[in-house]
This record gives structure tokens, C-alpha cells and sequence, in this order.
């Protein structure tokens, strides 16, 4: 009888060890697919040819603008914290950049908007641009600065981290409204 349990161990002890065996294999595989990956993404971004469909807005609330949103997004499925859009992209092409996304949040600084625009509008070319790898994380991080054309005051301060699994986080500092971010999907220009 104890030979029996004898064995049955072995057994099991094998079977584990295989288990940790095909596992650790398996591992390394998906290392070298997310290298494939994170190679793919870096060539798409270095190509600037491509655009950002911009899906969901996280704007910075203060205790003003969450009553406010929470009263305009009622019985929307968004609350102040998340708000889904469609329609709005951000468009790479060459050294220009192309888009206008939907601003919720407050003015910081006085003066008024003297234009129809009231969201964040990127058209131009950026400066100080930048690409480099994150040091922990599968993605890159942009960053650039540009100058609203709509308003010749105002600057935005933009950092972008592309993920592999074509996820795009997008964070907005304006010099003057509060911060806002955007999540979008990664896709070819057609």
C-alpha cells in the first residue's frame, strides 16, 4: 500500500514538473512575439503615416465640472469621470499633425475664447518632438509641444504612450485649461 502511494507521487511530481517545463517554454515564445510587436509598433510610429481614433475622454474634475457633467451626461451611460465619443481622430502625416478633440474641463485663464473653437484643436507642426521606448512597460512615449492656431495664446503640452495592443493613451496639458486625457485605437492612414 505505501508503494502504491509511492508512485502516485512520483507521478504527480513528474507531471508538475513537466507542467513548469511547458510553461517556462511558453513564456519565452510570447517574449519574442511581444518583440515582434513592440518592433511593428516602433516601425509605424517612425514611418508617421497613421492615426489615432479617439474613443473615450477623462477629463481632470474639479468639484465644478463633475456637477456640471454629471448633469450632462445623465442617462447617457457616461458619468463625469469617463465620456465615450466617436468620431474624433488625431491624423500623422509626415511632420504635421491633424485634429480636434472634445474638451471638457475649465479655463484657467481669463480673456475668453475669441473663436467657434472650444475644444482642443492640434493642426500643425509640433515642436519639440520626441519618441523613445518606455522602460517598463511594452509602448513608446511621444511627446510634442504645439501651438493651438485657433488661439495664439494658447500651448499644448501633449505625451502619447502607444501600447502593442494598438492602444493609444493620449494626455493634454494646456497653459490655459485644466489637463484632460483620451484613449483611442492606433490604425493605418487608408
Amino acid at each position: 500500500m505505501k508503494s502504491h502511494y509511492l508512485i502516485k507521487s512520483f507521478f504527480y511530481c513528474a507531471a508538475l514538473s513537466m507542467l513548469v517545463v511547458a510553461l517556462s517554454c511558453k513564456s519565452s515564445e510570447t517574449s519574442a512575439e511581444r518583440a515582434q510587436k513592440l518592433n511593428t509598433l516602433e516601425s509605424k510610429l517612425n514611418s508617421k503615416a497613421f492615426k489615432i481614433d479617439v474613443n473615450t475622454v477623462y477629463p481632470f474634475n474639479t468639484r465644478a465640472t463633475t456637477q456640471v457633467l454629471n448633469q450632462v451626461t445623465r442617462y447617457t451611460g457616461n458619468t463625469a469621470n469617463q465620456i465615450t465619443v466617436n468620431g474624433y481622430d488625431i491624423t500623422f502625416k509626415n511632420d504635421s499633425i491633424i485634429g480636434e478633440l472634445p474638451y471638457y474641463g475649465e479655463q484657467q485663464l481669463g480673456g475668453g475664447r475669441l473663436n467657434n473653437q472650444l475644444g482642443v484643436v492640434l493642426r500643425g507642426i509640433p515642436k519639440d518632438y520626441s519618441l523613445t521606448r518606455h522602460k517598463k512597460k511594452d509602448a513608446y512615449i511621444m511627446k510634442f509641444v504645439m501651438d493651438d492656431n485657433s488661439d495664439s495664446v494658447e500651448t499644448y503640452n501633449v505625451i502619447m504612450t502607444f501600447y502593442i495592443n494598438n492602444m493609444v493613451n493620449i494626455n493634454i496639458l494646456s497653459s490655459h485649461r485644466t489637463t484632460i486625457d483620451y484613449r483611442g485605437q492606433l490604425k493605418a492612414i487608408e
